[in-house]
């Protein structure tokens, strides 16, 4: 036979239900999870917070270095500018032609009787020349003067392949001073009277210059030294 409580409901002891426990576990459970969650979300901030700070950080430096960058720029450019310059004297020092050894040798070499009314030479040449392998165009010479006899021009032809460093000697013309150009008659060519204008141009090495071989002396004979 089943036991009957007779006691009234009030007067019972409390007994917790197992459908009571489960519903507070559940309870529980919610509350950690809200928990977590906003743990983990506060982390998170903090975490894009602490990036986007190193990234202001690292934004500012760039701006520091670029704002030196170009502070420093115009050295950089000064010294460019200098480099460039000094590379320009450097070519010109190199290429210039002696004109105090070259009339000098110019004048022991012209036979008697033939006399120069106009030289001028040029470190980039301006006619053919058969040295062509080494660095930078050869220096040429124009001389334009005159000459007693046409074979006084020859022979001021083979002499000035004495200069030194003559690599090749053209006779562009040569005749009466009415029968070639202006510039044998007047103004830089002179007058010829009754002489014979010759019109020469003497294609030199590089030696001459900077580019060749500066240990080769001039021969003594051309005022060189020993």
């Amino acid at each position: 036979m089943r036991p009957v409580n007779l006691l009234p409901q009030s007067a019972r002891p409390y007994v917790a239900s197992g459908k009571a426990g489960n519903g507070s576990y559940v309870l529980l459970g919610v509350l950690a999870a809200l928990v977590l969650g906003v743990a983990g979300y506060v982390l998170t901030s903090n975490s894009i917070s602490s990036h986007k700070s190193e990234i202001a950080q690292a934004q500012q430096e760039t701006a520091a270095a670029q704002a030196k960058a170009s502070s420093l720029q115009k050295y950089g450019d000064f010294n460019q500018v200098a480099a460039t310059r000094l590379q320009s004297v450097s070519s010109l020092a190199v290429s210039r032609i002696d004109y105090e050894r070259l009339l000098r040798e110019t004048s022991r070499v012209l036979p008697g009787g033939v006399w120069v009314t106009s030289l001028d030479a040029e470190a980039v040449g301006g006619g053919t020349t058969s040295t062509t392998s080494t660095t930078g165009a050869a220096p040429t010479v124009h001389l334009v003067g005159c000459a007693p006899s046409q074979r006084a021009v020859a022979t001021t032809l083979v002499r000035l392949r004495a200069i030194h460093g003559s690599d090749e000697v053209q006779l562009n013309d040569s005749g009466r001073p009415l029968k070639i150009g202006s510039a044998a008659q007047g103004g830089d060519g002179g007058d010829c009277g009754t002489n014979f204008a010759f019109d020469i141009v003497v294609n030199l090495t590089n030696e001459v210059t900077g580019y060749g071989d500066l240990g080769q002396k001039v021969p003594a004979t051309l005022g060189g030294g020993s």
